[in-house]
Order: C-alpha cells, then structure tokens, then sequence
C-alpha cells in the first residue's frame, strides 16, 4: 500500500486551515462564498446530491462539488462522519475529510481535515443570507447554542452587521453559555448577555445552531423586521423553528433539494403550512432575479443546510492561499 505521502498530496490540518482563513479575512471568504451562491443559481455548479450511509450506529455523507466558472482547476469532495457512540470511547463524534483533486488528471493535489472548514463556511453562508436580507440596522444579535458553530456564526453576522452592539446567547447549559461570553466578549468588541430563551428569540437577528429535535422557537415570539437563521436543523429529525413561524415569513433557502428534507421545511410543507412555492432561493436574490427584504417590517427566515459548493470554494481558497511552507507531504 502506497503512504499518502508517496500520492504527493498536500496534507492541511485543521490548525493550517483556520490560520489561511483568518489571514485572508472573514469579509473576503464570504464576498467568495457569496460567488458560489450567484454561480450556483445560475446552474454553473455541478453539485450532485448529498449521498447519505446509514451503518445503523454511525452515518457517512458524501459532498462532490466542480465549480467550472469559480476555478476549474479543481473539483473535490467532502466526507463527514457522525458516531454519536464515539463520546464513550473518548472520540470525536463528527468526523471529516476534503479530498482536493486536479480537475483535470483527477489527481490528489490536497487532504484537508474537514471540521473547521465546516465551521468556517457554516458560518460565512450565514453571513451572505444576513447581509442580504436583514435590516441594516439592526442592533442586537441572538445565538442559540453554544456549540462550536456559535462563534463562527457570530464572527461572520459581526463582519457583515457591524450595527450590532449586543449579542444575547442562551444555552440549556447556563455555564456553557457564561463561558462563551467570558471567552468571545473582548475579541468580539460587543457586549455579550446570558439570557433565557425568550430574552435570546426577542432580537433583531435570530441564529439557532442546536441538535434540536422537537421546535422551541413560536410564531408568537416572531416580531416584524426580524431576521431568522435556521442553522442547526440539517435533517427531517432536527427541527429548531414551529412550523407556523414559516406562515409569518419569507423564505429563503441555500439549496432546494436538500432543504425540503430538512427540519422546519420537511415538516411544514408535510403539514401544508407552506408550499414549495414559498421557497426563494437565496442565490436569486443575490443576482436580483427575486427580491429579498421588501419592507422593514419583513420577516425574514433562511434555512441552512450546507452546500458542497462552500466546501469547495474553502478548500480552494485555502490551498491557493496558504504559503508553501506550511504544506506538508
């Protein structure tokens, strides 16, 4: 068996990747992430469905993606593995890797560890819907969740809101949620609040990124002008939002087959609270071909499920902007 080496691939851990990144700037990654949405409307992505395998235990999922008028010099997939049993063995539960090939001798050119890159362009989506669709002026800021992911949505909301001056987090955990605002408060310049869930909803911006697997967010709590991000709820198992927030809102999604099995979208058009009608592509609005916010009193709601275009777009940005010295083989 020939060692990775021997395929003079690139080897880009984590720790290499959120460096390129951070040296490239938050506001450049997501004016290119915003390229792959435009790009992606205008059916210039070949980005193939998510293939999905289920072990029983533990699940697989497969995201190609070739982006011809981006860079066509490259094309590539990313595998993610989630084995919730993992905690016990005192493994990782999600795991994942980008395979970077030359798109044109399907070459090996980079392995890539995939978690950060999914944080990054998690969070650098988010950004792009944001900006396009919130109200400019908006001042506060409420995250759901703690997780890893939180930071991430917040630096990009941040970069692309800078009207912000508050950010209200809430967690089940309440020491979660203290640690993250001692820890992200200086960096981030804003105050930083630990409130409950409905302090948290009653924002102008709204991102929850939970494993939630039944809705705690209600129309009732919904407001005119409010922007929602539904991040965390990628699957028909996860659901963040009620339904019958959808009726209050327009919509907005980052890829159509893959939101209409996902959370809020799978269960509301079940019910027939919405219709698939309803859902606007974000990439359209980006290109002027469909309007976003019409009013200040809009409500505003994307769903995010994560696009192989975005992972391609990191790796490729990563690859082209990390300097040979920190590539390894």
């Amino acid at each position: 068996m020939k060692k990775i080496t021997e395929l003079n691939a690139v080897i880009i851990t984590n720790e290499a990747l959120k460096e390129t990144l951070e040296n490239i700037g938050w506001m450049t990654f997501i004016s290119e992430i915003k390229r792959g949405f435009e790009q992606s409307a205008l059916g210039q992505a070949v980005v193939p469905e998510k293939v999905y395998v289920d072990t029983g235990v533990s699940d697989m999922r497969c995201m190609p993606a070739y982006l011809p008028r981006y860079n066509p010099k490259y094309c590539g997939v990313k595998i993610v593995s989630v084995a919730p049993a993992n905690k016990k063995l005192g493994l990782p539960t999600v795991l994942g890797e980008y395979l970077l090939r030359d798109a044109k001798t399907q070459q090996l050119v980079a392995i890539m560890q995939a978690e950060e890159m999914t944080a990054y362009r998690t969070g650098a989506a988010t950004g792009v819907a944001t900006e396009a669709l919130s109200r400019t002026d908006s001042k506060t800021l409420g995250i759901i969740g703690t997780g890893k992911q939180a930071y991430y949505q917040a630096k990009a909301i941040l970069t692309v809101r800078d009207s912000i001056d508050r950010i209200k987090v809430f967690n089940r955990s309440e020491q979660r949620a203290r640690t993250f605002s001692a820890k992200y408060e200086p960096e981030f310049g804003v105050d930083i609040a630990v409130v409950n869930l409905e302090d948290a909803v009653d924002s102008d911006i709204v991102t929850t990124v939970t494993p939630a697997t039944e809705p705690f967010i209600y129309s009732e709590q919904i407001k005119p002008g409010m922007h929602l991000n539904g991040v965390g709820a990628d699957s028909k198992t996860k659901i963040e939002f009620d339904p019958k927030v959808l009726k209050k809102a327009r919509i907005f999604i980052d890829d159509f087959s893959q939101c209409v099995h996902s959370g809020e979208l799978y269960r509301g058009l079940e019910k027939g609270i919405v219709a698939k009608g309803d859902l606007i592509s974000l990439g359209d609005v980006l290109l002027g071909k469909a309007k976003g916010r019409t009013s200040k009193d809009d409500i505003t709601f994307f769903k995010s499920t994560g696009v192989a275009f975005q992972d391609l777009i990191t790796a490729i940005m990563v690859f082209e902007g990390m300097p040979d010295k920190n590539k390894t083989k």
